[in-house]
Order: structure tokens, then sequence, then C-alpha cells
């Protein structure tokens, strides 16, 4: 089921203007003398995924409800994910990284109905993988000339932020594995993540040993 609100100036106060649903997993667009602005749904396998996108010039959000099938257990009504363990993180992920964002470009797919950023890290730690100074990743959402996009289970980097990222190298870019559960905020040497917190030696010690 995916169902579409588009809200414009006007509409901030009061009752959403346009609701409309479609039992197909494909986006519905806003319709406007500005344009359409279309969404693709969330990748296939990855479960229920709120979908935001927003046309800032304009003020429209357009909110799409993504339900596909199931693969990393996600519950229904707020796209709740199952919490993964940090072992399965530590199975599925070949490359582990601290390190600290330095660089986001966004761009849109190939067929223009997505948008995904591409992030690059200056890695100051491997925990597992090859040894190497930049990792570069991609995660879906992100801005394209005030056109936005973002999903409720992707993760979201900022630059100069700190960050431990479990990653699946086998892609080119990389991709989270577990998608936001995959990424860890660093701060005064204490990791995030997962409504979690650790010291940043206890957080590496808990990875090494669920590599054994």
């Amino acid at each position: 089921m995916i169902s579409t609100r588009a809200y414009g100036a006007a509409d901030m106060a009061s009752p959403v203007s346009d609701q409309r649903a479609c039992v197909y997993p494909i986006a519905m667009m806003a319709h406007g003398p500005e344009g359409d602005i279309q969404v693709q749904p969330a990748r296939a396998g990855m479960g229920l995924r709120h979908v935001h996108a927003w046309y800032a010039p304009f003020q429209k959000v357009l909110m799409v409800w993504c339900s596909l099938a199931l693969l990393l257990g996600v519950g229904t009504g707020h796209g709740a994910m199952r919490e993964i363990p940090m072992e399965e993180l530590v199975r599925k992920a070949d490359t582990i990284v601290l390190g600290t964002v330095i660089q986001q470009e966004s761009a849109w797919d190939a067929d223009h109905t997505a948008i995904y950023t591409t992030v690059t890290l200056a890695v100051e730690h491997v925990l597992r993988g090859i040894p190497k100074d930049v990792v570069t990743l991609q995660v879906a959402g992100g801005s394209v000339e005030g056109i936005g996009m973002r999903t409720s289970t992707d993760a979201v980097f900022r630059e100069g932020e700190r960050v431990i990222v479990f990653l699946d190298a086998s892609a080119d870019p990389c991709s989270v594995v577990g998608m936001q559960q995959g990424k860890f905020t660093v701060k005064d040497n204490r990791v995030s993540g997962m409504g979690k917190t650790w010291s940043l030696d206890e957080f590496i010690a808990a990875v090494r040993t669920a590599a054994r």
C-alpha cells in the first residue's frame, strides 16, 4: 500500500489537501505547475520504508509510504526495524571502519526516480577489512537542486561527523549493512547507535569479540 499526501504552503495549518492510495509498490506523483515529483519506492527486500520527498522552491512536501516484502524483520505502522545484534552486523560486514565524513554528493539515479548520496570517509581506524585511507559508500536519500528525498530506514550522514560504519564492500560504492543500524556516531570518544551508548574502547572490544 502506498499513500501520498501533498502539502502546499496554505496547508501547513489545515487538513491534508489530497490523499490517495495505490495497491501497487510504485511511487505516486504530486502534480502542479512546477512539474511532477516522483519518488522511487524502497529497494526490493528492504521492508516497510517511509520515503519523504520535498520540493523546496514551492514548499511542497510529498510523503510516500512504501510497503514491500520484509527482509530485515520490519514491523508495521511506523517502519520500525528489527534490532540487528552486533554479532549479525559484524558477520554481514566485510569492512568496518572508524572515520570522519569529509564529503557528500547527491545525484539522481539513471531513471531519475530516486536520489542517492555518495559519502566519503577519511579513515582513522580499520576494525575489519583491507586498510585504506578513504572509504566511499552510498545511501538512499539526499538533495539535488532543491528537490530532496529521505527514507526512514537508511543512514543519514553529516560532513565533519565522526562515525563507525559496518559496510558491504562487494559493491562499488559500498553499502551500509543493516541500513541505519550499521552506522554509529562517535563524539567525545562515546559511541551511540541503536539507542545505546558505549565508550569507544568498549565498542571496539565488542566488535572484535563478535568477530571471533
